[in-house]
């Protein structure tokens, strides 16, 4: 039980430690400002109209932003299996070429 009790006591004297530094006392009394709510309140809004715009935007096309989301993996998805299948259409030219030249080989013996 000693044990427990001098880890309690050390981390309250370490977080004693940190909260009386003064970048942290600096840092609660901005939170605690009407600078920090008012601002807060600012980035609040802004998101909200950012958020309204995409949709309008997409609302106009007819997609949502998670369509239009989805649309884009899908999109993406897309390109990846075409590279894919062109990377494998090379792959086969060479080995039709390979064919041809074994057999041209073998037909001269």
């Amino acid at each position: 039980m000693a044990g427990g009790r001098d880890f309690k006591r050390g981390s309250a004297e370490i977080l004693a430690d940190l909260l009386s530094e003064e970048k942290v006392r600096r840092v609660r009394e901005y939170v605690r400002s009407e600078e920090f709510r008012a601002e807060r309140e600012r980035l609040k809004r802004e998101a909200v109209d950012r958020l309204k715009e995409l949709r309008e935007r997409y609302a106009s096309r007819g997609r949502s932003p998670e369509d239009a989301a989805r649309e884009r993996e899908l999109n993406l998805r897309l390109a990846e299996i075409e590279s894919e299948a062109a990377e494998l259409r090379l792959r086969l030219s060479e080995l039709l070429e390979e064919e041809e030249r074994l057999r041209r080989e073998l037909s001269g013996l």
